[in-house]
């Protein structure tokens, strides 16, 4: 009995909403801050590190055997097709459309990887009831699904393909002539504000003045992320290094959290520090005596604690969980080695041998140099492939190691051998079997598919989440349409190029099966790889514009706002034309 066209757009839709509505609610946990970005970051770290792994694991070994070697490598094949297609159409948008210099490698990257692990599976997944396509067809695309994720993983981890968005980062500079710095004074020993010192009289304020003020109280706010609550002293000294003591403040002065300042303006000022901040920065300016500008700078003090706090839910907080831009500049974090192993954007170096995994400070350079002369010293295979130009090597089998990767690899390896695929579920091979007449080792499928269960609600809830802390502060001109462009690309041109590219592979044998063909047209429906998101915010500087973050903001926003309409229509031509049904 084949369809009506309402019933196949309702099956094309039902899916589509499912899917939405675990994703708003993931939006209302993150809104509702009811999930903090710290609390989103573990069960991240979670999925991909645990859950994720035993999905990929469960699903390959059940559902692939070696009789599928040719389907396996008609998904590899297509794969390099989707992501070179991919490319292409963010070149074009590159080439015919402003967009901004400082975004170049991101849109590369946006249109190079697709958004092939948690929508697609939970598509499958809700087809899989027997009206379309039955249970253990569905456990099939999954497993389909699960190599796609595998291969995009491995270029991404392995090939370090993610350090391709650090590449608009490269002009990133420090902006020494807004940061405020506490040098000596010239007269007196003590903090002076030198972006304020040659501010006019405060007896008349003017609008330079004040926006000197505001400019100086964001500096300082940005430039504390990382502080708490600490003394002035100490404040002091770690913006400018100054470590003398200082000399005309009184001990109340310095318990009170005020500065008297006497060689910068003609009147003694007060400047308190305020403590109302989790990171103390902003500067709260009022003169003894006049009451008018007094009021002026703390309502501007107000607007600009609230301000902060906002941004601090949102982007800046996400920012702040990711960034290792500062690790990077100081080489702290070696992007030549592979990152941890157990993050999903590790926050310190992995390696072999000898070296250790969580620094890479001065005093471990001195050790390897050391290591590197002393010949008597034992073997180091970290020096070794250093030595012989083998890093990359390293890189690679080390990202091999990774979690996500080691459960495709396992599995993909049990998968194709039939002796080892017989010890985990029954097969046509004869292996003795365990008391209760299923193989030996069938307690860890059982195991794997309990915790692999977990891997698509939690996935779509964070993506919920990351697509609610996302927010544009300021957009370059014009990039709305190099947005709406590329979108038009990976929605609609794309999964055109690939409804045309299954039928004929189909149409030449080298697809055999009906969930084969469609979940290579679903992968080929999919918007940009959220895992962006990550990779931006670890590049991303705590201060700056971050047009990068805002560009990628937008682009999503859109991707997502019309993805329903665009996977509905492509999901239910599929059903009627291609699968017939």
């Amino acid at each position: 009995m084949s369809l009506t066209l309402g019933a196949a757009i309702y099956i094309a839709l039902k899916p589509i909403f499912k899917i939405y509505t675990i994703m708003f609610v993931g939006y209302l946990l993150a809104k509702f801050d009811i999930v903090s970005m710290e609390n989103a970051k573990g069960i991240s770290n979670m999925v991909v590190n645990a859950i994720l792994p035993c999905l990929t694991f469960n699903k390959i070994v059940s559902n692939i055997s070696w009789r599928d070697i040719k389907e396996i490598g008609v998904i590899i094949l297509s794969a390099f097709v989707l992501f070179v297609l991919g490319a292409t159409g963010a070149l074009f948008t590159i080439f015919t459309t402003t967009v901004p210099k400082k975004f170049f490698w991101g849109l590369i990257f946006a249109g190079f990887f697709p958004n092939i692990s948690d929508l697609p599976i939970a598509y499958i997944q809700s087809m899989g009831n027997g009206s379309i396509f039955s249970a253990d067809e569905a456990d099939k695309g999954v497993a389909y699904s699960c190599i796609f994720l595998f291969i995009q993983s491995f270029l991404m981890m392995n090939f370090g393909m993610w350090r391709v968005v650090g590449l608009d980062f490269r002009d990133t500079k420090e902006l020494d002539g807004e940061n405020i710095t506490l040098p000596k004074s010239s007269t007196k020993e003590g903090c002076e504000f030198t972006g304020l010192s040659k501010l006019p009289s405060i007896e008349r304020p003017s609008n330079i003045y004040q926006s000197d003020v505001k400019r100086s109280i964001t500096n300082l706010s940005c430039n504390s992320i990382a502080t708490n609550d600490m003394s002035p002293q100490a404040y002091c000294e770690s913006l400018s290094g100054y470590t003398k003591p200082y000399k005309g403040f009184t001990r109340q002065e310095l318990n009170g959290r005020s500065f008297k300042f006497e060689n910068s303006f003609s009147r003694a000022e007060i400047y308190r520090i305020s403590s109302t901040y989790s990171s103390p920065g902003a500067l709260e300016f009022s003169k003894i005596g006049d009451g008018s500008f007094s009021h002026s700078l703390t309502s501007m003090h107000t607007s600009c604690r609230s301000s902060i706090r906002k941004r601090r839910a949102a982007m800046n907080e996400l920012i702040s969980k990711y960034s290792a831009a500062e690790k990077i500049r100081q080489g702290e974090l070696d992007l030549s080695r592979p990152l941890s192993l157990t993050e999903e954007v590790g926050s310190r170096n992995a390696s072999f041998g000898n070296m250790h995994t969580d620094t890479t400070d001065q005093s471990f350079i001195h050790e390897e140099s050391c290591a590197n002369n002393n010949k008597g010293m034992k073997f180091d295979l970290s020096v070794f492939l250093e030595r012989h130009n083998l890093k990359w090597l390293q890189y690679f089998v080390i990202n091999c190691l990774r979690p996500a990767s080691l459960g495709a690899i396992l599995g993909i390896t049990c998968a194709l051998i039939p002796w080892v695929k017989a010890c985990f579920v029954a097969t046509y091979v004869h292996v003795h079997k365990a008391p209760d007449g299923k193989p030996v080792l069938n307690f860890l499928m059982d195991f794997t598919e309990y915790i692999g269960n977990a891997c698509v609600p939690l996935g779509l809830l964070l993506l919920g989440g990351t697509l609610a802390r996302l927010e544009v502060k300021s957009l370059p001109p014009g990039f709305i349409k190099s947005a709406v462009l590329m979108t038009c690309f990976r929605l609609i041109v794309i999964p055109i190029i690939g409804v045309l590219w299954v039928n004929k592979l189909y149409s030449m044998n080298w697809l055999d099966t009906r969930i084969g063909k469609f979940d290579m047209i679903l992968t080929w429906s999919m918007p940009s790889a959220t895992a962006q998101v990550y990779f931006t915010a670890f590049y991303t500087p705590a201060c700056g514009d971050h047009i990068q973050m805002n560009c990628l903001s937008v682009l999503f926003v859109i991707q997502y706002a019309i993805l329903f309409v665009t996977v509905a229509f492509v999901v239910t031509y599929t059903l009627k034309v291609d699968l017939k049904v």
